[in-house]
């Protein structure tokens, strides 16, 4: 629809949700537009070109190819796994062009296959988000590989909440193969391991990745071996994160570098982590396992909690702990996450390197 000022000003032209998380996304300030497929196909061609520019070569096996609004294309992101397209859906706006998105992509790149996933529900506790279904081409093999920076990862386009590697952190991962040299390394909230995996190539004299499914360290084993790497280089810690720090406290284990990605809610038993209110609390049990001058590098998805409401529970959790803190670096988004500046909402990714 066309969009206009209070006094009948012609602003562009935009796709309205009334019921969606964003009422209005707007898709062009020209005065006269139309939304067609020529439109999607020059959008695409464009992305590409950002992605072609400024990504290395050996990432094209593994990046977001389509960004949503940073792309001129809202409501949507497509992630390039090797040969499989995976679409999210984050709109219902976006439905009315999705069939066409879907055309352009098998004309521009032929995949074996598209995908697509439907985040229309924000997550929650108790969220279970059914598997990706597929949209084009031939179906997915269970697990395949893809190369990220010469690390091979496992992934499976058909999962319900990652394929096994989350592509908007690999500047955190490469901050954290950069330092690990020489350090002993904690990997909390771990999933799949990419972290721990970094820290190893990094020279990490001791790798420890917590995560409460066993099933995300059986798959940290595959990528080590996939990427040449001794399989047993991380050391698995199944359960409550909480629960591990407190007895790695009392034992008088220290690391040298804490890294901790929460989920926006993990459930382990009857306790629910929020990485929305719990950051305080996560903090205070951290610097207990972390030696003098020692460092967490602190990741928050949340795009509900603003960066001032993250440090501050840092913060707070610290001085609980009996600690000083202070940044000593950060990382957002990689280039092929582009994000307009005024959309603060497509700024989600904060991580921050904490030195206590």
């Amino acid at each position: 629809m066309r969009i206009a000022d209070e006094d009948g000003r012609a602003l562009g032209w935009g796709l309205v949700e009334p019921e969606g998380a964003i009422a209005l996304r707007v898709v062009s300030r020209d005065e006269q537009f139309a939304w067609n497929r020529s439109v999607v196909l020059a959008r695409v061609d464009r992305a590409l070109a950002l992605r072609e520019r400024h990504l290395d070569q050996a990432l094209r096996g593994a990046y977001r190819l389509v960004h949503g609004e940073g792309d001129g294309l809202p409501g949507l992101a497509v992630d390039r796994l090797g040969d499989y397209l995976l679409i999210y859906k984050y709109s219902r706006a976006a439905e009315a062009w999705l069939d066409t998105l879907v055309e352009v992509l098998q004309e521009r790149f032929t995949p074996a296959g598209i995908y697509m996933q439907d985040r229309l529900r924000p997550v929650s506790a108790e969220d279970r988000r059914p598997p990706a279904f597929h949209l084009a081409g031939k179906a997915a093999p269970p697990e395949f590989e893809v190369e990220e920076d010469g690390l091979r990862f496992l992934v499976d386009v058909t999962a319900p909440v990652s394929p096994g590697l989350f592509l908007d952190l690999r500047e955190g991962r490469r901050m954290v193969e950069s330092i690990a040299r020489g350090r002993r390394v904690l990997n909390l909230f771990s999933f799949t391991g990419a972290f721990g995996i970094r820290a190893v190539r990094g020279g990490a004299t001791g790798v420890f990745n917590v995560d409460a499914a066993a099933r995300s360290h059986a798959r940290c084993r595959q990528n080590l071996a996939a990427s040449g790497l001794d399989p047993q280089a991380c050391a698995p810690l199944d359960g409550d994160v909480f629960k591990h720090l407190e007895r790695l406290r009392t034992r008088g284990e220290r690391f040298d570098l804490v890294v901790v990605d929460p989920p926006p809610f993990s459930r382990v038993g009857n306790k629910v982590f929020s990485a929305l209110r719990h950051w305080e609390d996560l903090t205070a049990a951290i610097v207990g396992v972390v030696v003098p001058d020692g460092l967490i590098l602190a990741v928050s998805n949340a795009s509900k909690l603003p960066e001032d409401e993250l440090l501050q529970g840092i913060g707070l959790g610290a001085v609980a702990g009996r600690r000083d803190a202070v940044v000593i670096g950060e990382c957002g988004l990689p280039p092929d996450f582009p994000v307009p500046p005024a959309f603060s909402e497509g700024r989600y990714l904060r991580a921050k390197l904490i030195k206590v």
